[in-house]
């Protein structure tokens, strides 16, 4: 076990490998979309559908728990020169990628109301009931303004993102 001394990555550093992230995760979604075409059975993108929600829930996790889980690096926190670790510095298990996955899902569902609102593109019930910027402004404000710089995602599944200087 090796022992990272490294201080914990800036919440711009952070916001950084995200918006990276996120580029990725549009290819990511592109490609998961048509595979999904030959089953659509002509559907609209009007329509919501909680079976491609799901399966999209799923793809984004294999996606990002890949990462966490074989070298602790997104290819942003690449980039960016940060890592996940659990708190006692070892590699991220799929389980606790799997929580710090799930509770990073509020925050995205901004993105998804974003996309709705500019696109007309399609309601997603659950959602709407949101303003569109809560959770995440939550989220942020929280790794912001908290003492310990580890978020509550990061609380949860015992991890830590951690700097890696050059």
């Amino acid at each position: 076990m090796q022992n990272i001394t490294n201080t914990h990555a800036s919440i711009f550093r952070r916001g950084a490998a995200m918006v990276y992230d996120g580029l990725l995760s549009f290819a990511v979604a592109i490609v998961s979309s048509a595979l999904t075409l030959p089953f659509s059975s002509g559907k609209g993108a009007t329509e919501f559908s909680p079976i491609l929600t799901i399966y999209f829930i799923i793809v984004f996790y294999i996606f990002f728990g890949w990462f966490w889980t074989h070298g602790g690096q997104t290819l942003g926190m690449r980039a960016w020169h940060i890592k996940l670790l659990k708190q006692d510095d070892r590699p991220v298990c799929w389980t606790s990628a799997l929580i710090r996955y799930l509770l990073s899902l509020p925050m995205w569902f901004n993105w998804f109301l974003v996309i709705q609102v500019a696109g007309n593109y399609r309601e997603i019930p659950f959602l709407s009931v949101f303003p569109n910027w809560l959770l995440f402004m939550i989220a942020v404000a929280w790794t912001v303004f908290d003492h310990i710089p580890n978020n509550w995602r990061d609380r949860v599944s015992k991890t830590k993102v951690v700097y890696l200087p050059k």
